[in-house]
């Protein structure tokens, strides 16, 4: 289901960390404790300095010890210290088989998996990425020189505004999106948490009192759980390891309902651009 307020266009969006989550309990279920006994690229541009043959070298024969996620970032504990690291970007996905199956469209990479199962990527676009790690250089790795995560134990209301106090001329829009700051948000959630905590897209994060970044910092958090319970938003492309759609389209409240009715006060929601990214909110609600 594509929000009504959304033009005919096929617009994409990102997975952002409740898709990516999903994924990630899904990959554990389906593949963790597996060999990696083969691997075939169709894509080899999703592997920045390496060829298919080294990778496949470097992976093959190496038990996926666990799969944990960091904001939008997919990393796989491999066996003998290896970690591989994952950007979906806009239309990566995995499509878990548990026989043997011919490759699809847009198949970028299959990883072949102890017990006859496989593991195949797929990539419309083109621009997901694939990099190796020795586990004791994971710190280099872009996923850990970001901002922390807001589903780990250690991003509290706290930490939340001593990174907010950093950032007081920044739009409150553009804060949440910038990873630097902490990790996972991206337009769809943005818009929804900021509508949630009734809070106007464009204002200056210094411009906001304690009791507003207190329900901000609320919204953020249940915005994004509330995406992993109904697995994920499905305006687009994302579909989970099965490829079955997430739910979470069917509650958004202002994302691509640009000319409806807000669902609080009934005021006309509004698009504007913000960061460079298309923003939805109600001029009445978000103050």
């Amino acid at each position: 289901m594509v929000p009504s307020g959304s033009s005919g266009r096929r617009l994409r969006s990102l997975p952002e960390l409740p898709e990516v989550e999903c994924i990630v309990r899904d990959l554990r279920s389906c593949v963790q404790g597996k060999k990696i006994v083969g691997v075939e690229f169709f894509f080899e541009n999703m592997l920045p300095g390496i060829t298919p043959e080294e990778f496949a070298g470097q992976v093959c024969g190496r038990i996926i010890r666990s799969v944990k996620r960091r904001g939008k970032y997919i990393l796989f504990y491999l066996s003998g210290d290896k970690v591989l690291e994952i950007h979906l970007r806009m239309t990566g996905r995995f499509i878990f088989h548990p026989v043997p199956v011919k490759p699809e469209k847009y198949t970028g990479v299959i990883f072949y998996l102890s017990g006859n199962i496989s593991l195949h990527f797929q990539d419309i676009r083109k621009f997901a990425t694939f990099r190796l790690w020795e586990k004791q250089e994971l710190y280099r790795a872009t996923p850990f020189r970001l901002g922390p995560d807001p589903l780990e134990d250690n991003f509290t209301l706290e930490s939340f505004l001593a990174i907010m106090a950093k950032k007081p001329g920044s739009k409150i829009k553009a804060f949440l999106l910038d990873q630097r700051n902490f990790m996972g948000m991206g337009n769809i959630y943005t818009d929804e948490a900021l509508y949630r905590a009734g809070i106007d897209p464009a204002r200056e994060t210094g411009e906001l009192d304690l009791k507003e970044k207190k329900r901000l910092y609320k919204a953020v958090y249940s915005i994004l759980q509330e995406g992993i319970a109904l697995r994920g938003t499905s305006v687009s492309d994302y579909r989970d390891l099965r490829g079955l759609p997430g739910g979470f389209q069917n509650r958004l409240k202002v994302y691509r309902r640009a000319g409806e009715p807000c669902p609080r006060c009934g005021t006309t929601l509004q698009r504007t651009v913000i960061a460079g990214r298309g923003t939805y909110f109600c001029p009445q609600c978000q103050v």
